[in-house]
């Protein structure tokens, strides 16, 4: 059986732009001013969207061939400073990984509602296609 492999840190600079010094503020009753800028992701980050339907061997997977859904949809995220502090720290770590020799590099976590209503797949992916084709034609439902 293969050892584990250890776990390292690295560290590296970052800055954070607010918009003001980072506190939210209310001018007048229930309009407040502040937050966070926009990251600019054009180009840079995408996603989809596909329905996962239970298997034969009660497993959650893509239909195969189906497209992904065309639809608005609302997610809204909660959490406390530190809860958003480790989801950064877990995006950075990403930004940072050295993928080279995994052109399809990518990792699965599964969530569930607050409510506990809806089950979400979130596969983490960089890409890195050797033949500079787009990488999102690549990517097979469920893999």
């Amino acid at each position: 059986m293969p050892k584990k492999l250890p776990i390292t840190t690295k560290t590296i600079p970052i800055e954070l732009h607010f918009r003001g010094d980072g506190t939210i503020v209310e001018k007048r009753p229930n309009v407040f001013a502040g937050g966070v800028i926009e990251p600019e992701l054009a180009g840079e980050l995408h996603f989809n969207v596909r329905r996962e339907v239970i298997e034969e061997n009660g497993i959650l997977n893509p239909v195969i061939g189906e497209d992904t859904l065309e639809a608005a949809f609302q997610i809204n995220l909660w959490g406390t400073s530190q809860g958003f502090r480790e989801l950064g720290r877990y995006l950075l770590a990403v930004a940072e990984l050295d993928t080279g020799t995994d052109y399809s590099f990518h990792e699965h976590h599964e969530a569930i509602s607050g409510d506990g209503r809806t089950h979400l797949h979130i596969i983490v992916r960089i890409p890195t296609d050797p033949d500079g084709a787009s990488p999102q034609a690549n990517w097979i439902a469920g893999s």
